[in-house]
């Protein structure tokens, strides 16, 4: 089963209320790369960051397989928040989590 992996940096001031991620995504020899910043009392931005993250997400799973339907929009943004929430405190270290596909 292919699987879709996702290595997530902080960026930025760690101290600052703007929390700011380096995404990568992969599956196979396809990849995709994005930053979103979001203030983690405003929910619409949170939103939107895991809406570009989805949106990524899913681009690395089409290219590299077109038949494959892939997890829901939902278990991706789910998938992408978990990492994020991996990644929050490691000051710039890169983490990576999988999800099988």
């Amino acid at each position: 089963m292919p699987e879709l992996s996702c290595t997530i940096r902080r960026i930025g001031d760690y101290e600052s209320r703007t929390e700011e991620y380096e995404i990568a995504f992969a599956t196979g020899e396809t990849r995709r790369r994005l930053q979103v910043q979001y203030q983690a009392a405003r929910a619409f931005e949170i939103n939107a960051a895991l809406d570009a993250a989805v949106e990524a997400a899913r681009s690395v799973i089409v290219e590299a397989s077109p038949d494959l339907k892939g997890p829901t929009d939902e278990a991706l943004a789910r998938f992408s928040w978990r990492s994020i929430q991996y990644a929050k405190y490691e000051e710039g270290e890169p983490r990576t989590s999988t999800l099988d596909i």
